[in-house]
């Protein structure tokens, strides 16, 4: 039975340390990210575009919008991975971006007023990377079965 209980345990404990292992590796390196601008109606389809890489690795992104005469800049849209402290309402926007994005500035004609809400990205949460987060419950539950299961092999042996 001793041996029984021993086994069972370090099969525990080899899972249980094995746990860190499934986490996803932090990632490194150079990545490619790609912006596309979308026109629309009162805009030149010009703008300014300038990036770089912070001192803290991030990918940072700074857009002007060059409306055509006779229109205002309104709001930004953006889809895909970013943040800013700014409103999209600002046009000299500055965000950091941590994959592909599409941004669409908005414009109306001088004098009217602005037709669409703006949205903005207010979470400070990261996209999680790797394996879904319910791995080590999975491990810790499969090692409290193996655990009964000796136990229970154990005491019909003694029953025996």
């Amino acid at each position: 039975m001793k041996k029984v209980v021993s086994l069972a345990l370090a099969l525990v404990l080899m899972l249980a340390a094995s746990i860190p292992v499934f986490a996803a590796p932090s990632p490194t390196g150079t990545y490619t990210y790609v912006v596309v601008v979308i026109p629309t109606t009162g805009g030149s389809g010009d703008y300014e575009f300038t990036t770089g890489i912070d001192e803290d690795g991030n990918q940072n992104v700074h857009l002007t919008p060059k409306p055509k005469s006779g229109y205002s800049f309104d709001h930004w849209v953006i889809e895909g991975p970013y943040r800013t402290d700014q409103p999209l309402t600002d046009g000299n926007l500055d965000i950091i971006i941590t994959g592909d994005i599409k941004v669409t500035p908005y414009y109306t004609i001088n004098g009217e007023s602005p037709t669409q809400a703006v949205t903005t990205d207010t979470s400070d949460k990261s996209p999680q990377t790797g394996p879904s987060s319910a791995m080590p419950y999975v491990i810790i539950g499969l090692s409290l079965i193996a655990v009964a299961v000796s136990v229970t092999i154990v005491k019909s042996k003694k029953s025996n």
